[in-house]
């Protein structure tokens, strides 16, 4: 059955048929997969594993930090216009680059990089650009590698978006979830 409202139509039985819970595109792994007993050791034996495989990776980092609140929004955010607020973070986050990296074999080359959130497009161009450069120090990327971030249209200019390209990123997902306004 076929229904229509303001002439948008809606398939019935194609929502009824995908009507059911499933993990988070965005989570890797999926919630469902952590567990409380996943010890530092276990941690370690995962990045061997991946190590031996010489699989390509695949980074993500979040920056939890919004300006506003989205309440379609299911991430782990924190809402203040406080833009000091991500300094300490982008600290804590390189030193976890720091320490994660020292694991991984440098041979294997970055494919997909992504920055999600919140709002990447939070940080200041100077805290955009540390960031990079200490990914860049500890991770080589494929020739072809799709570097990513999610932006909100409503906290962005031109000159950040020409930054973004200028430091390697090629692709920008626009969290646009409604044009009407």
């Amino acid at each position: 059955m076929v229904f229509s409202v303001a002439n948008v139509a809606f398939d019935f039985d194609l929502i009824q048929k995908y009507d059911n819970a499933v993990p988070r595109y965005t989570s890797y792994p999926p919630a469902t997969e952590l567990k409380d007993d996943f010890s530092s050791l276990d941690w370690e034996f995962a990045i061997t594993e991946s190590n031996q495989r010489q699989s390509p990776l695949s980074l993500y980092f979040h920056i939890p930090f919004c300006q506003s609140a989205c309440y379609f929004c299911g991430c782990n955010v924190i809402v203040t216009n406080s833009k000091n607020a991500a300094k300490s973070y982008i600290d804590y986050l390189s030193k976890e680059i720091d320490f994660t990296s020292q694991f991984i074999d440098t041979r294997r080359p970055v494919t997909q990089l992504h920055w999600g959130g919140g709002t990447p497009n939070y940080l200041s161009l100077e805290q955009v650009d540390s960031l990079w450069e200490n990914i860049n120090q500890h991770f080589k990327f494929a020739d072809k590698a799709e570097i990513s971030i999610e932006i909100n249209p409503r906290y962005v200019d031109k000159n950040y978006i020409f930054f973004l390209k200028e430091i390697g990123f090629n692709r920008i997902s626009f969290g646009i979830q409604d044009f009407n306004p």
